[in-house]
Order: structure tokens, then C-alpha cells, then sequence
């Protein structure tokens, strides 16, 4: 059964490639104006990159967990090999070789499939990030559309995943998880809409070229959102309640093991990597060239790395009823006044400096907007601190406690 996974998911990845290959009857690749790979195969090229991906999700568990303990003061792994880093490595072989269970009232078949569908999306998604400028395997206008719009095909994964397992643990995790996810795509949408705005272009390159200034600077509100909303789709902590365990088991994944197991839970930390890469991307700067610009572009995304980590270590989890009002209560609001405030202020800048429309803004437009949006996130950072009850995580009714003291 693991050997028919396998081939199936070699057939869905090649299948469409070898179909692109033929249509347009050229290379995907465009490779950089030092030609690093410059006359290897297309598909050898394919193969070194889904192996990199591999080995950094892999890496990747190894990170957290390390991090982790030092955060909660613990060890963390240290046993497989020099300081541990043998251990995602040892983990994979373990669920690998492990026996493919079935649940015997599940859907075979899509019980088999549903693994598939959660991983396929994040791995076509790196099909439009560049590493270099220049080195993409598409080089598509629409990159940051292609990505969101790619990625929430993996909601249609995890609710097969939770249906077909025919257990009631896994059905709840998969309806609280594409909830979860379908509440936290719209202030993700409208917040990636406002670096659209800015640079006027959907292609990805494109974004890290218009950046004369960092958008980190020129939009701090956006980037916390789509930290954050990245975070709940991503079921990273605090919003990963339907993975608790206390509250249900293990979420819509409760009955899988083995390989399909390594899918699901490797899934998530190829995604945050490759969401981590787009947001360096968006909000960074420019795409250096070289050697140097990829380890510049590796050491922005572990900046974002870092922070998914960091929030795991130290934050507990929330409620479902309070995940979904914070991205329709705090979020969405916070994501379309802040749409608003940008249109406004890149139309103000368009008047002033005779730029036309589409057009990437200039350093003097963007530095005007960016001391602009910092003092209203300066001031919107004051007016959270007075409201009263903004950091409370349980805010329901008081229980009451009789007094027993003196009874007998």
C-alpha cells in the first residue's frame, strides 16, 4: 500500500509537468545570468529541488524541537547522531517502515488520497517563489495569487482526510480546521492586496524589485496579519486547537499512520517554510544575486522560521469560539481599514509626484506612506494597551465557589 502511495504521488507531480513541458516546448527554468544550472536537465533539476525540500522539512522538525526545549528549559533531542540532528532523519525511517493501518469503516480510498491532496498544493507552490532574481521554475504575473489560491486547496484535503477516517475525533478536527482555515484566508487576502497596491504587480520578483524600502516598515499592520493569519493556516500554536490534546485527540488525522502519517505532519513544516520564504519575499527587500542573495533570502526566512517556533514555546492555545472572533473581530476589521488607509495614501502620493497608476511607487512616495503608517501603528499599538479585557484569554462567566469553611 505504501509503494501504491508513492507512485501515486509520483504520477500526480510528473503527470502535469511533463504536460507543461510539452506545450510550450521550452525549459520552465530560467536560470540566472551566472548560469549555475546552466545545461542540466530539467528534470534532474526537479529532482534536486523536491530532495532539498525534503531534506529541509526534515531539518525543520529537528530545529523546532531543539528551540523548543531550550525555550522550556528541557533538552530537546540529542541522541541520533552529533547534538541530535540525526533525529528527524531517524523519525522519518520509523513512520516509513511502520504498518499502514485502515480504519475498517473508512473510505479506502479517499482515506488513501486525502494525504495527497494536503501535500500537492505546498509542494506546487514553490513553483512561482523565486530563489534568485531571475530563477524561478514559473515565472507566472499572478505569483501571489497562484500561491494563495493554490494553498487553499489543502482545506479540501483535510476535511477528505477527517470524512473518510469515519470517526467522529477526526470528522469535528476536520470541520473546526476548514473552518479555521476559510475564516483566517480573508484578512490574509485583503492584507497581501495592500502590497499589491504598493507594487503594483502580482508577479513575486516584481514585489521584491519595487521595494526601495523594506515593506515591513511601510506596512507593520499587514505584516502581522499575515504573520498570524499564515500561523492559523498553517495550524501553528496558538491556533492549532484542533490538534489538541485534550480537547480532541489529534484532529482530523486521529486514524493515520505510517507513511501517510509523514505526509500530513511533514506537510506542515514544508508549508511554513515555504510561506516563511513569500513573506520574506513581500515585506524583506530585494532579491540579492548569487550565492550571497540565496543565504540572505535563507536567513530572512528563518527570521519568519524563528517566530512560528517561538510562538509554539510560549503561548498556550486558545478556544475555536476565540480563533475565529479574533480573525472576524480583530482581524478583518484591522485588514480592511487598513486596505482603505493604502489606497488612500498611494493616491495621495500618485497626485503629489505624477505617478501613474500601476506603477511601482518611488523611495520619496513609499518613505512618505511609511512614516505615515508607522505613527498610525504607533497609535493604534496605544489604543489596544486601554482596552480593558484585550489580553484575557477566558472570558467567560465566573464559576462560583461555595464557601465551606466551618461546615462539618
Amino acid at each position: 500500500m505504501q509503494m501504491l502511495l508513492f507512485n501515486m504521488v509520483v504520477l500526480i507531480l510528473v503527470t502535469p509537468i511533463l504536460l507543461l513541458i510539452y506545450a510550450n516546448k521550452e525549459p520552465l527554468i530560467q536560470y540566472t545570468s551566472q548560469d549555475v544550472f546552466n545545461g542540466i536537465n530539467f528534470f534532474i533539476g526537479l529532482f534536486i529541488l523536491i530532495s532539498f525540500l525534503l531534506f529541509v522539512t526534515t531539518m525543520l522538525t529537528y530545529v523546532e524541537r531543539r528551540l523548543v526545549a531550550r525555550m522550556q528549559n528541557r533538552i530537546g533531542p540529542n541522541r541520533v547522531g552529533p547534538f541530535g540532528v540525526l533525529q528527524g532523519f531517524a523519525d522519518l525511517i520509523k513512520l516509513i517502515t511502520k504498518e499502514d493501518l485502515i480504519p475498517t469503516l473508512a473510505n479506502r480510498n479517499i482515506f488513501s488520497l486525502a494525504p495527497i491532496l494536503i501535500m500537492s498544493p505546498v509542494l506546487l507552490m514553490f513553483a512561482v517563489i523565486p530563489i534568485l532574481p531571475g530563477f524561478t521554475i514559473a515565472d507566472l504575473d499572478i505569483g501571489i495569487f497562484y500561491v494563495v489560491a493554490i494553498t487553499s486547496l489543502g482545506s479540501l484535503g483535510v476535511f477528505a482526510a477527517g470524512w473518510a477516517s469515519n470517526s467522529k475525533y477526526s470528522l469535528y478536527g476536520a470541520v473546526r480546521g476548514v473552518a479555521q482555515l476559510v475564516s483566517y484566508e480573508v484578512p490574509l487576502v485583503l492584507s497581501i492586496c495592500t502590497i499589491v497596491l504598493l507594487s503594483g504587480s502580482l508577479n513575486l520578483i516584481e514585489i521584491a524589485e519595487a521595494q526601495e524600502i523594506p515593506f515591513i516598515l511601510v506596512q507593520p499592520v499587514a505584516f502581522l496579519i499575515i504573520l498570524f493569519s499564515v500561523a492559523a493556516e498553517l495550524n501553528r500554536t496558538p491556533f492549532d486547537i484542533n490538534e489538541a490534546d485534550s480537547e480532541i485527540v489529534a484532529g482530523f488525522h486521529t486514524e493515520y499512520s505510517g507513511t501517510k502519517f509523514a505526509l500530513i505532519y511533514g506537510t506542515e513544516y514544508l508549508a511554513a517554510f515555504g510561506w516563511s520564504l513569500v513573506i520574506a519575499i513581500l515585506f524583506f527587500g530585494h532579491l540579492g544575486p548569487g550565492i550571497g542573495g540565496f543565504l540572505m533570502l535563507m536567513a530572512k526566512t528563518s527570521i519568519i522560521l524563528f517566530l512560528f517556533f517561538w510562538f509554539r514555546g510560549t503561548w498556550p492555545r486558545v478556544r475555536i469560539d476565540q480563533i475565529l472572533a479574533i480573525a472576524w473581530k480583530i482581524m478583518f476589521p484591522l485588514a480592511t481599514i487598513n486596505i482603505i488607509i493604502t489606497a488612500g495614501e498611494i493616491l495621495f502620493v500618485q497626485s503629489i509626484f505624477n505617478i501613474n497608476p500601476g506603477n511601482a511607487l518611488g523611495l520619496q512616495p513609499l518613505a512618505i506612506i511609511t512614516i505615515i503608517n508607522i505613527i498610525l501603528f504607533a497609535g493604534l499599538l496605544v489604543i489596544l494597551s486601554f482596552v480593558k479585557g484585550l489580553g484575557q484569554f477566558d472570558k467567560g462567566p465566573k464559576r462560583y465557589v461555595p464557601d465551606i469553611e466551618g461546615v462539618n
